[in-house]
C-alpha cells in the first residue's frame, strides 16, 4: 500500500514528463537560439548561486560578526599630511584626526621627519641639475633662436615638454608641501598666517572678479582706512591671485579660492588689449608693472591647471613682453623705447621665468638681452651690486633683485660673485630703519635659493616680523598687512594695503612656490667651474633655458 504523500509527488512528475516531452516537440523560439555552451553556463550559474544561499543560510547569515582587523597609516604618512586648520582640516582629505595643530605642520616635528611620503613621479622625470623635477635632456636643437644651457632642463625659461609642465608647482598642495614647509623652515604660524590673508584678499575683491589697490570700496565694517594708492587693476588683480595660486588653489578643482580664482582670471582675460597687454587705464608709472604682474598670474595658472582657455591669453602676454623689450639695453620701463631701469625689469624677467615653469617659449635673443641689462646696471667690474638704472648709484633692493634674476639666468649656487653679492645683503639686513617689503620678497627668494649657512637667520627674522605684523582681531582689516603700521617704506605706502599684504604672503610662501633652484647631487656644477667659467666672461648654464 503506498504512503498517502506519494500520490501527489507522482502526479507532479506525470506533469513534468509531459512539460518536457511537449517541450521536445514544440521548443519555443528563443530555446531555439540558446546554443549547448550558453544552456550549460546558465545552469552551472544557477547552481553556484543556490551553493553560495545555502552556505551561507548554514553560516547564521546576518548574524555573522565581522572580524575588524585595526589599521594604523605608516608613521611618515600620519606626520605629513597637509592641513592648515585646526579641526577642519581644510584641503586635507586624509585624515580624520581632530587635533588643534595639524599633523603636518608640529612645531615639533618628529625625529623622523627625513622620511616622507611624497607624491609619486613619472619614470620619465629625474632631479635636474639646477630646478627640481625635470625631463630627460633633449638634443640639443641647430635651429635659430637656440641657445646654451637648454639641454641641460634647467625648468628655468625654456622649452617643456607636455608631460614636464606641471612640476615646477609640484611643492604647492599635499605630501610635498607639507615636507617643504617643515624642511624650509615654514611653521604652523606661517601656514596660518597665509590662510588669514587669504582669507582678507578673498573678501576684499570687486564684484566683477577684478581687485583694486584701495579695497575700501569693499571693507564691511571698521578696521581698512581708505588712502589715496596708485590706481592699477591688472596689477593688484594679479597681486591677488599669485599668493593663492602660489598656496596650491586652483580655478578648476573644488576648494575654498576656486570661484576668486575663476572670477578674477575671466577678468584679466576679458581686459587684455588685442596686442596682448595687460594694463588699460590707471596711473601711468603702473602699465609694465601690471602687464608682467597679471602675465604671471595667467602663465602660473595655466602652468598648475594646463586650461587650454589660458594658454593663448599667457602667450599674448608673454609675446607682448618679448616685442617691448628694448632692443638697446635689454631693459624695460614706462614706457614702449625707454630706456630700463631694474625694479620694472625684475618683474618682466620673472613672469618670463613663469612663462617658461608652464612650459611657453621664450626666444633665446630676449634672454641674451636680459643678460646684457643686468651687466649694463652692475656698478662694479665684479658684478656684484646693481643701481636702479645703468649708470646710477648702487642700490641695495635692486642689487637682491637683480641677484634673483642672475640665478635665474644661469648662475650657479657657487658662482663666487653671487656668493659676495648675498654677503652684503645679509649684512644689509639689520641697516634698514623701516621695514621693506620689496626688499625681503625679492631677497627672501635669493637667500633662499642658496640654502646656505644665511638662510636659517634671515629666513627667521623676516618670517617672524611678517607673522607678528599681520593684523589680528574681528575686524574688516583682519589678515592684512597695515602700511601705516609700522611705517613701511615710501613705496607700499603709494601701492596700499592690498600691494602689502600679497607680497607679504608670497614670501611667507617662498618654501613651496616653486621647487628648489638648486639641488645638492651629483651633477651639480663644482665651485672651480664656476669660477673658470666666470672668469673666462662665460656663464654657467642657465637656470633660464630657452628654446
Amino acid at each position: 500500500m503506498s504512503h498517502p504523500r506519494s500520490r501527489p509527488w507522482r502526479t507532479v512528475r506525470r506533469r513534468y514528463r509531459r512539460w518536457v516531452r511537449r517541450l521536445d516537440r514544440e521548443p519555443p523560439e528563443w530555446l531555439r537560439w540558446l546554443t549547448p555552451w550558453g544552456t550549460s553556463l546558465a545552469l552551472h550559474a544557477l547552481l553556484l548561486l543556490l551553493l553560495g544561499v545555502v552556505l551561507y543560510v548554514r553560516s547564521g547569515g546576518w548574524s555573522v560578526k565581522e572580524t575588524v582587523h585595526p589599521v594604523e597609516l605608516a608613521t611618515q604618512l600620519r606626520d605629513d599630511l597637509t592641513s592648515t586648520r585646526a579641526s577642519d582640516h581644510s584641503g586635507d582629505p586624509f585624515t580624520r584626526l581632530d587635533s588643534e595643530i595639524p599633523p603636518s605642520l608640529a612645531l615639533q616635528p618628529s625625529p623622523e621627519s627625513d622620511v616622507i611620503n611624497v607624491p609619486g613621479m613619472p619614470p620619465q622625470f629625474r632631479l635636474g641639475d639646477r630646478l627640481q623635477l625635470d625631463p630627460p635632456a633633449p638634443e640639443p636643437s641647430k635651429g635659430r633662436g637656440t641657445a646654451r644651457g637648454g639641454a641641460k632642463g634647467s625648468g628655468g625659461i625654456g622649452s617643456k615638454t607636455e608631460n614636464d609642465l606641471v612640476m615646477p608647482f609640484a611643492g604647492r598642495s599635499g605630501a610635498m608641501k607639507a615636507m617643504l614647509v617643515r624642511r624650509e623652515g615654514g611653521t604652523l604660524e606661517s601656514e596660518q598666517a597665509v590662510e588669514a590673508g587669504l582669507d582678507w584678499l578673498a573678501r576684499h575683491q570687486n564684484p566683477d572678479g577684478s581687485w583694486s589697490l584701495d579695497p575700501t570700496p569693499r571693507c564691511k565694517g571698521q578696521g581698512c582706512p581708505s588712502r589715496s594708492t596708485i590706481v592699477a587693476d591688472h596689477a593688484a588683480t594679479g597681486l591677488a591671485l599669485l599668493p593663492m595660486l602660489a598656496a596650491g588653489h586652483s580655478h578648476l578643482e573644488k576648494g575654498r579660492y576656486q570661484q576668486s580664482l575663476a572670477h578674477g582670471l575671466r577678468w584679466l582675460v576679458k581686459h587684455q588689449q588685442t596686442n596682448g597687454a595687460l594694463f588699460t587705464d590707471g596711473t601711468w608709472n603702473a602699465a609694465f608693472y601690471s602687464h608682467a604682474i597679471g602675465s604671471m598670474a595667467l602663465c602660473e595658472a595655466y602652468g598648475l591647471t594646463r586650461d587650454k582657455s589660458l594658454r593663448r591669453p599667457a602667450e599674448r602676454a608673454i609675446r607682448f613682453i618679448v616685442q617691448s623689450q628694448n632692443k638697446l639695453d635689454g631693459g624695460w620701463r614706462y614706457y614702449l623705447g625707454q630706456p630700463g631701469d631694474t625694479s620694472v625689469f625684475g618683474w618682466q624677467l620673472f613672469a618670463l621665468r613663469s612663462a617658461s615653469l608652464a612650459g611657453l617659449d621664450v626666444p633665446a635673443a630676449t634672454v641674451r638681452r636680459c643678460r646684457q641689462y643686468l651687466d649694463l646696471a652692475a656698478t662694479d667690474p665684479s658684478k656684484i651690486t646693481y643701481a636702479y638704472q645703468p649708470g646710477g648709484p648702487v642700490h641695495a633692493v635692486m642689487t637682491a633683485e637683480a641677484l634673483l634674476g642672475r640665478q635665474y639666468l644661469g648662475w650657479n649656487r657657487d658662482h663666487p660673485t653671487l656668493l659676495r653679492g648675498a654677503s652684503l645683503v645679509m649684512a644689509d639686513l639689520g641697516d634698514h630703519p623701516q621695514p621693506n617689503i620689496y626688499y625681503w620678497y625679492y631677497a627672501t627668494q635669493m637667500i633662499h635659493n642658496m640654502h646656505g649657512k644665511d638662510w636659517p637667520r634671515w629666513n627667521a627674522l623676516v618670517r617672524d616680523s611678517l607673522i607678528r605684523m599681520q593684523t589680528d582681531g574681528e575686524e574688516c582689516d583682519r589678515g592684512s598687512w597695515d602700511p601705516e603700521t609700522p611705517s613701511w617704506d615710501r613705496w607700499t605706502l603709494k601701492a596700499g594695503r592690498l600691494y602689502l599684504t600679497s607680497l607679504s604672503l608670497l614670501t611667507l610662501e617662498v618654501y613651496y612656490r616653486y621647487l628648489p633652484l638648486y639641488r645638492d647631487r651629483d651633477g651639480q656644477i663644482e665651485g672651480t667651474e664656476a669660477a673658470t667659467l666666470a672668469a673666462e666672461g662665460q656663464d654657467p648654464a642657465p637656470a633660464i633655458a630657452v628654446p
